[in-house]
Protein backbone atom coordinates (compact mmCIF):
# COMPACT_ATOMS: atom_id res chain seq x y z
CA UNK A 1 0.00 0.00 0.00
CA UNK A 2 1.09 3.48 -0.65
CA UNK A 3 1.53 5.96 2.12
CA UNK A 4 -1.32 7.96 0.65
CA UNK A 5 -3.93 5.34 1.57
CA UNK A 6 -2.40 3.74 4.65
CA UNK A 7 -2.09 6.12 7.57
CA UNK A 8 -0.40 4.95 10.75
CA UNK A 9 -1.19 6.15 14.24
CA UNK A 10 0.59 9.39 14.96
CA UNK A 11 0.93 10.39 11.31
CA UNK A 12 -0.12 13.91 10.51
CA UNK A 13 -2.82 14.37 7.89
CA UNK A 14 -1.69 15.24 4.40
CA UNK A 15 -1.36 18.96 3.73
CA UNK A 16 -4.30 20.77 2.23
CA UNK A 17 -3.69 21.76 -1.37
CA UNK A 18 -4.05 25.48 -2.07
CA UNK A 19 -6.49 26.65 -4.69
CA UNK A 20 -4.99 26.38 -8.14
CA UNK A 21 -7.44 28.70 -9.81
CA UNK A 22 -7.90 32.27 -8.66
CA UNK A 23 -11.12 32.90 -10.54
CA UNK A 24 -13.97 34.41 -8.50
CA UNK A 25 -16.00 31.19 -8.85
CA UNK A 26 -13.16 29.06 -7.47
CA UNK A 27 -12.69 31.42 -4.53
CA UNK A 28 -16.45 31.44 -3.96
CA UNK A 29 -16.62 27.65 -3.74
CA UNK A 30 -13.69 27.51 -1.34
CA UNK A 31 -15.16 29.60 1.47
CA UNK A 32 -18.11 29.88 3.80
CA UNK A 33 -21.03 32.28 3.44
CA UNK A 34 -19.94 35.86 4.06
CA UNK A 35 -23.06 37.12 5.83
CA UNK A 36 -25.08 34.16 7.17
CA UNK A 37 -27.09 36.30 9.60
CA UNK A 38 -28.16 38.74 6.90
CA UNK A 39 -29.03 35.84 4.59
CA UNK A 40 -31.21 34.24 7.28
CA UNK A 41 -33.05 37.53 7.78
CA UNK A 42 -33.42 37.88 4.01
CA UNK A 43 -34.90 34.38 3.66
CA UNK A 44 -37.23 35.06 6.60
CA UNK A 45 -38.48 38.33 5.12
CA UNK A 46 -38.96 36.74 1.68
CA UNK A 47 -40.89 33.86 3.27
CA UNK A 48 -43.09 36.29 5.19
CA UNK A 49 -43.75 38.13 1.94
CA UNK A 50 -44.91 34.89 0.31
CA UNK A 51 -47.12 33.91 3.23
CA UNK A 52 -48.71 37.32 3.63
CA UNK A 53 -49.28 37.66 -0.10
CA UNK A 54 -51.00 34.29 -0.19
CA UNK A 55 -53.14 35.18 2.84
CA UNK A 56 -54.07 38.61 1.51
CA UNK A 57 -55.03 37.24 -1.91
CA UNK A 58 -57.05 34.31 -0.58
CA UNK A 59 -58.74 35.91 2.45
CA UNK A 60 -58.82 39.63 1.87
CA UNK A 61 -59.38 39.79 -1.88
CA UNK A 62 -56.09 41.55 -2.55
CA UNK A 63 -54.34 41.56 -5.92
CA UNK A 64 -50.62 41.40 -6.59
CA UNK A 65 -49.28 44.87 -7.37
CA UNK A 66 -45.91 43.70 -8.68
CA UNK A 67 -46.32 43.05 -12.41
CA UNK A 68 -43.66 40.36 -12.59
CA UNK A 69 -45.09 38.51 -9.58
CA UNK A 70 -48.62 38.88 -10.97
CA UNK A 71 -47.44 37.30 -14.24
CA UNK A 72 -45.86 34.42 -12.33
CA UNK A 73 -49.11 33.87 -10.43
CA UNK A 74 -51.10 34.05 -13.65
CA UNK A 75 -48.86 31.52 -15.40
CA UNK A 76 -48.22 29.00 -12.63
CA UNK A 77 -50.32 29.99 -9.63
CA UNK A 78 -48.81 30.37 -6.20
CA UNK A 79 -46.10 27.84 -7.09
CA UNK A 80 -44.92 30.25 -9.78
CA UNK A 81 -44.63 33.00 -7.18
CA UNK A 82 -42.62 30.68 -4.93
CA UNK A 83 -40.29 29.84 -7.83
CA UNK A 84 -39.85 33.53 -8.67
CA UNK A 85 -39.07 34.40 -5.04
CA UNK A 86 -36.61 31.51 -4.79
CA UNK A 87 -34.85 32.65 -7.95
CA UNK A 88 -34.55 36.20 -6.66
CA UNK A 89 -33.15 34.93 -3.36
CA UNK A 90 -30.50 32.87 -5.16
CA UNK A 91 -29.53 35.83 -7.35
CA UNK A 92 -29.33 38.32 -4.47
CA UNK A 93 -27.27 36.02 -2.23
CA UNK A 94 -24.98 35.08 -5.14
CA UNK A 95 -24.40 38.73 -6.01
CA UNK A 96 -23.63 39.52 -2.35
CA UNK A 97 -21.10 36.69 -2.25
CA UNK A 98 -19.45 37.73 -5.51
CA UNK A 99 -19.19 41.35 -4.39
CA UNK A 100 -17.79 40.23 -1.01
CA UNK A 101 -14.76 38.72 -2.75
CA UNK A 102 -13.50 42.16 -3.78
CA UNK A 103 -15.39 44.72 -1.67
CA UNK A 104 -16.62 43.39 1.64
CA UNK A 105 -18.00 46.71 2.90
CA UNK A 106 -20.09 47.14 -0.24
CA UNK A 107 -21.37 43.58 0.06
CA UNK A 108 -22.41 44.18 3.68
CA UNK A 109 -24.44 47.21 2.63
CA UNK A 110 -25.91 45.27 -0.27
CA UNK A 111 -27.04 42.43 2.02
CA UNK A 112 -28.52 44.90 4.51
CA UNK A 113 -30.37 46.76 1.76
CA UNK A 114 -31.70 43.49 0.38
CA UNK A 115 -33.26 42.74 3.77
CA UNK A 116 -34.65 46.27 4.11
CA UNK A 117 -36.11 46.42 0.62
CA UNK A 118 -37.66 42.98 0.98
CA UNK A 119 -39.16 43.96 4.33
CA UNK A 120 -41.03 46.88 2.76
CA UNK A 121 -43.76 44.76 1.07
CA UNK A 122 -44.16 42.75 4.28
CA UNK A 123 -44.83 45.88 6.33
CA UNK A 124 -47.10 47.30 3.64
CA UNK A 125 -49.13 44.07 3.48
CA UNK A 126 -49.47 43.98 7.26
CA UNK A 127 -50.77 47.56 7.24
CA UNK A 128 -53.22 46.73 4.46
CA UNK A 129 -54.46 43.62 6.28
CA UNK A 130 -54.91 45.62 9.50
CA UNK A 131 -56.89 48.29 7.64
CA UNK A 132 -59.01 45.57 6.02
CA UNK A 133 -59.73 44.03 9.43
CA UNK A 134 -60.74 47.43 10.84
CA UNK A 135 -63.12 48.00 7.90
CA UNK A 136 -64.68 44.57 8.39
CA UNK A 137 -65.38 45.18 12.07
CA UNK A 138 -66.48 48.81 11.73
Amino acid sequence: MTRRFAARAGDSPPPVRPLISTTPWARLRARHASFPDAYCWYVLVCSLDLMLTNFAMNHAGAIEANGLAASAIELAGFHGLIALKLETMVVVISVCELVAIRRRATAVRLAEWAVAISAFPVVLTLVQLAAHAVRLHA
